[in-house]
């Protein structure tokens, strides 16, 4: 996904990103497995983004 971006854009996504990393596609397979493993754990949002979310508010953690 990152390719369709110039690489000034793609060092500022990975910068803005805690892990300072992508995420890998076997990270996304993980989290989904686990739901669809588990039979107690309803109408959840599991966000697998690296920490992003928790920077964009403000731009800190």
């Amino acid at each position: 996904m990152l390719r369709k971006f110039k690489k000034m854009q793609q060092r500022d996504i990975i910068d803005s990103i805690p892990m300072q990393r992508i995420g890998r596609p076997d990270e996304i397979v993980h989290s989904v497995l686990y739901l669809v493993q588990v039979n107690y754990v309803t109408a959840e949002i599991i966000t697998v983004d690296g920490g992003r979310s928790l920077t964009l508010a403000d731009g800190h953690i």
